[in-house]
């Protein structure tokens, strides 16, 4: 069955969701261990959420949706997990 566009952008939700926890507590066991910083689990993450706005993305031009409130929160929250690993890997090779 296919998806509907409230379940895509709860995907988008939760796995960027899931990005953001990987990447904080990357950041602490980092930290704690002296060690650099593994974004892997963050990065695979993002990579997944993105796959899942583009397939939802797509369902709302073909079938000619409207944008919601939770598509856009799905969207944002999206985005904002993206900056904040960007931000770190900007940052250099001291945190990653």
């Amino acid at each position: 069955m296919t998806p509907t566009i409230e379940q895509l952008a709860m995907q988008v939700l939760v796995t960027a969701g899931t990005a953001k926890n990987s990447l904080y507590r990357a950041i602490a066991v980092a930290r704690e261990q002296h060690q650099s910083l593994d974004l892997t689990a963050c990065h695979d993450q993002l990579l997944a959420a993105h796959k899942v706005q583009t397939q939802m993305m797509a369902k709302m031009a073909a079938e000619d949706l409207p944008v919601t409130i939770l598509i856009n929160h799905a969207m944002d929250t999206l985005m904002a997990v993206q900056g904040n690993y960007e931000l770190i890997m900007a940052l250099g090779p001291d945190w990653h």
